[in-house]
């Protein structure tokens, strides 16, 4: 093998040094400066869309607040308009409960004082009806006529004494 001959050290150890020279002053001068600049550029873009993405975040998040922000006053109002919308329902219930309660206590008065009246009214007609009675059954089992007067009389002394 020609590389382990020792003869040829020299001449292998020179052709070693302007390769690796010549691969050297490539490398540093054209190759590694492109992937340099490529890096550096593929750096800035990466920058570029984290600043970027960053400010869509900012953006994103204002855009949360505000939204948040709108939702919130529109549960306000709508709670507001609920509690204004119950409070003038239970006002209207109430009032109409009170014209109702006025009405039905007005019809019960007036039906209290029907009954009063013919409950009056009765008793005027049982009063009659037992005088007459009171009179016909003395007339017919004493022979007596009792006047209306005395047969009245009578009948109160009966009521007053089973009261």
């Amino acid at each position: 093998m020609p590389q382990l001959e020792v003869s040829t050290y020299i001449s292998q150890i020179f052709w070693l040094i302007v390769c690796f020279s010549i691969l050297y002053y490539l490398l540093s001068k054209k190759a590694l400066p492109r992937v340099a600049e490529v890096l550096e550029a593929r750096a800035d873009r990466i920058r570029a869309d984290l600043d970027e993405a960053q400010r869509l975040k900012k953006d994103a998040e204002d855009a949360l607040g505000r939204y948040e922000q709108v939702v919130a006053e529109a549960q306000n109002r709508a709670q507001a308009q609920v509690a204004e919308t119950q409070a003038k329902l239970q006002a209207d219930a109430a009032e109409a409960q009170a014209t109702l309660d006025a009405k039905l206590s007005k019809q019960v008065a007036d039906a209290e004082a029907r009954i009063a009246k013919a409950r009056a009214d009765a008793l005027n007609d049982l009063d009659d009806a037992a005088i007459s009675t009171a009179q016909a059954a003395a007339q017919r089992l004493a022979g007596v006529k009792v006047s209306k007067t005395d047969a009245k009389a009578a009948l109160s002394a009966v009521q007053t004494e089973a009261a």
